[in-house]
């Protein structure tokens, strides 16, 4: 079922009272800040290389064993907020765009953030398209031709779909109806994803055209994904749910699901779990949900993404024990954790690896001054 997409401004966003108080997100406290008006650092922003160090690694039940080097350099980048990986050594960033005149957030002003490509070896951006108003939560097609994104001020939020190379965009959300966490690539050209309040869940392509999956639910959806024909989603209360793509047989899983993210081959799902008020537990399944192994836990894990031979999994976590927290690659066959860091910060995005699989990116947020500054992280691996 097609569905009629408005007229609405995208730079005249409504304000949504429920919808800024039960935001689904990867980085709940931080997703008001990622669009808040604040300085970033000039256009100018220098890759700093950090020396080589002991890396713990973790044995399978989470207790450290022999240091190894599995880190050879990491880059940290003050000012900007790294997206993903358009190559090896080319990154989608998002930066504020001084062409444009400042716009009004809620208790300040600040220039738009656009989107640009950044080249990690010589530092140069170039604008990949503008606008008066913020862009952010890209995330490339496979191909990194397209980027679906969101546009907005702060959680007023319209998806878009972005031609990188041409700088034209369309339109594949109304005005103030998707989550900053939604949208998954299905292939080159169709992403999908749950709007709300009103719910539905849709299939968009790179031409614009959006579809809605049959039968549906109402209501404030998240976690929306695709695996060979099954549909997963979560409920606002965390229950996870699954269904066939042409709508029928639509059933329970699992109770207290945070994150949800399948294989790229679709035969496995990976899931951070909420098992107690302040522990979450990363378990990767079957497509059933049924557990086949706990890789991590901790009082919040975010950022988790799979690697491109989806051996291998990376993600961050806060904890209690410090040798616990920061950034963290797990084996999914053997089980053996490796931390790459631990003073990297949460991840305020899905941790990103290379085509390669040679390097992994994050940024991380923090307040400063009563405005948030984002640092990215390019991370070589041996």
């Amino acid at each position: 079922m097609k569905r009629k997409l408005t007229n609405e401004s995208s730079n005249e966003p409504k304000i949504n009272i429920i919808k800024k108080s039960i935001t689904i997100s990867a980085v709940g406290i931080l997703c008001v800040a990622v669009l808040s008006g604040c300085s970033s650092a000039s256009n100018t922003s220098k890759a700093v290389v950090k020396s080589e160090k002991q890396i713990a690694v973790m044995a399978n039940n989470n207790e450290p064993v022999n240091n190894e080097i599995a880190l050879e350099k990491m880059y940290s980048i003050k000012g900007i907020r790294v997206m993903d990986w358009i190559d090896e050594n080319t990154v989608l960033v998002m930066k504020e765009n001084y062409q444009y005149p400042q716009i009004q957030h809620d208790s300040s002003k600040a220039y738009p953030k656009n989107f640009y490509e950044y080249d990690i070896n010589t530092q140069n951006l170039k604008l990949i398209a503008g606008s008066n108003t913020d862009m952010a939560y890209g995330v490339l097609s496979p191909d990194k031709k397209h980027i679906f994104y969101k546009e907005g001020i702060e959680s007023n939020l319209t998806g878009f779909i972005l031609n990188r190379e041409t700088g034209q965009k369309v339109k594949v959300t109304n005005v103030d109806s998707i989550s900053s966490s939604e949208g998954i690539w299905l292939d080159n050209n169709t992403v999908i994803f749950s709007e709300f309040p009103q719910g539905g869940i849709y299939t968009a392509d790179v031409k614009g055209n959006v579809k809605q999956i049959e039968n549906t639910p109402k209501g404030m959806t998240s976690n929306t994904a695709k695996a060979l024909d099954k549909v997963y989603y979560t409920s606002i209360d965390g229950k996870l749910y699954m269904q066939n793509i042409n709508g029928k047989e639509n059933k329970f899983l699992k109770d207290n699901i945070v994150w949800l993210i399948p294989s790229q081959n679709s035969d496995k799902l990976i899931m951070v779990k909420r098992t107690e008020k302040t522990k979450m537990v990363l378990v990767v399944t079957d497509l059933e949900g049924n557990e086949k192994k706990v890789l991590a836990e901790g009082t919040q894990i975010f950022g988790t993404n799979w690697s491109p031979d989806q051996s291998k999994i990376a993600y961050s976590t806060a904890a209690d024990n410090s040798g616990k927290a920061g950034l963290f690659v797990s084996d999914i066959n053997t089980g053996k954790t490796v931390q790459l860091s631990g003073d990297v910060g949460l991840a305020a995005d899905p941790v990103r690896w290379s085509p390669s699989g040679k390097r992994i990116l994050t940024t991380s947020a923090t307040i400063e001054n009563n405005k948030p500054e984002f640092v990215s992280y390019i991370i070589k691996l041996k």
